[in-house]
């Protein structure tokens, strides 16, 4: 925050006839006299010139003041240091179209439509190397999902993929939409004190707490588990429930599910779905689980760190949450890092990364930004694997995403349009 200007200072105008009287009294032998008068007057200004700017400054600074009185005194807001936060990205012009008004669509995030990006022929090339390094490993390459953005030109935003809109678990990648949601509860007034939820929007976001998730998608949905429901209640409990998905999918995340918890958790502890969660599990004789695509996934991502997730202020806030230090002193000791085996494991220490990572003995996930200092690279790129056998190998996500960076590098910052 600048500090606030204050208005400039004025003084007495009894100092200025004082010298005057000097300046017209230039005769030589009455000096003198008048200069032991002119120090006794000096130092009696001096001291009326003190007590003068003591006074104006009180009057400016209670004028200051005045609007911010009898207001309560806010919380402390999560941090966000600046040298941790990549710089604002400025999405391309994008024609302006008749905005919805919030009573159109309730509960719903802000952006409402699909990102302006054009296809790229030579990003599609870097994509297809990926699914043929899959391959040449011997992973089965239709449990593979990719998105890729290339968000260097700021004339074109483009992007390519492979099955990108294929709906897939996404293990703990749902912490990123969940993030997304809270401060669009928050922006919105459905949720008064974020102050009290700042601890677990850390956890969640660095450390991957599904405790911490929990209250955070309880307070998103004004939901708590607990013991089975019926009849009306039931019903209210999973329309309050499903409302998270029903926030994206308004916007045009289609057929995005993130309305189940994730286990295990440990207070209380539970292995898995119990009672209404596991009610909303097996809803209709039908087994639902969270349901994310990497498009999905690369689409909020390129919507954070273009500064248009809920807003300005919410995404500079979640791009904090999202930042991974990549200096091996920083990671390889805590065992939730979320770097190790993943897309940022391979890439140079000295660049702005942002992730979140998803896993379980059969799925390997990860959705990163990517940003050089010399912004000679800036992407994001999302990889979800759907297999054991992706799972139980740590190399193939770092070596993927070494790859990326490498063609990415080599191009610079050119537009990667196919005229």
């Amino acid at each position: 925050m600048h500090a606030e200007k204050l208005p400039p200072q004025r003084f007495s105008r009894r100092v200025r006839p004082s010298y005057r009287v000097v300046k017209q009294r230039p005769v030589k032998v009455r000096r003198p006299v008048k200069t032991k008068n002119i120090k006794v007057i000096l130092s009696q200004l001096k001291y009326k010139n003190i007590l003068i700017l003591i006074a104006v400054l009180m009057t400016v600074s209670w004028v200051i003041t005045l609007p911010f009185r009898g207001r309560p005194v806010s919380e402390t807001p999560l941090p966000t240091p600046e040298s941790s936060v990549s710089p604002t990205l400025v999405p391309p012009y994008i024609p302006p179209v008749p905005e919805q008004t919030p009573e159109d669509l309730g509960f719903a995030y802000n952006v409402r439509r699909q990102p302006y990006q054009r296809y790229s022929p030579q990003l599609q090339e870097i994509v297809d190397e990926l699914v043929n390094i899959a391959e040449e490993k011997g992973l089965p390459t239709g449990a593979l999902s990719i998105s890729l953005i290339d968000v260097s030109n700021q004339d074109i935003h483009t992007f390519a993929g492979y099955q990108g809109q294929v709906l897939r678990y996404p293990a703990s990648v749902s912490k990123l939409f969940w993030m997304a949601a809270f401060y669009g509860a928050v922006e919105q007034g459905l949720i008064d004190d974020e102050s009290k939820f700042h601890q677990d929007l850390r956890l969640m976001m660095q450390k991957s707490h599904n405790d911490s998730a929990s209250k955070i998608l309880d307070a998103i949905t004004n939901t708590k588990s607990g013991v089975k429901l019926e009849g009306e209640k039931l019903n209210t409990w999973l329309e309050e429930r499903k409302s998270v998905n029903e926030f994206f999918q308004k916007a045009g995340y289609q057929r995005l599910i993130v309305s189940t918890k994730n286990y295990p958790r440990y207070s209380p502890s539970q292995a898995g779905p119990v009672g209404r969660d596991r009610q909303l599990r097996k809803e209709n004789g039908k087994f639902l689980r969270n349901l994310i695509s990497t498009d999905h996934a690369s689409r909020l991502m390129y919507e954070i760190y273009t500064r248009q997730a809920v807003s300005r202020k919410y995404s500079t806030r979640m791009a904090y949450l999202l930042t991974r230090d990549l200096k091996p002193e920083a990671w390889q000791n805590d065992p939730y890092n979320g770097v190790k085996g993943f897309l940022g494991e391979s890439l140079p220490a000295n660049i702005y990364f942002g992730s979140k990572v998803g896993f379980t003995s059969k799925h390997r996930m990860d959705v990163a930004f990517v940003r050089t200092l010399d912004d000679k690279a800036i992407y994001i790129l999302a990889i979800f694997a759907e297999d054991a056998a992706y799972a139980q190998d740590e190399e193939i996500f770092p070596k993927l995403s070494r790859h990326v960076y490498d063609r990415m590098m080599m191009m610079g910052n050119s537009s990667l349009i196919d005229n």
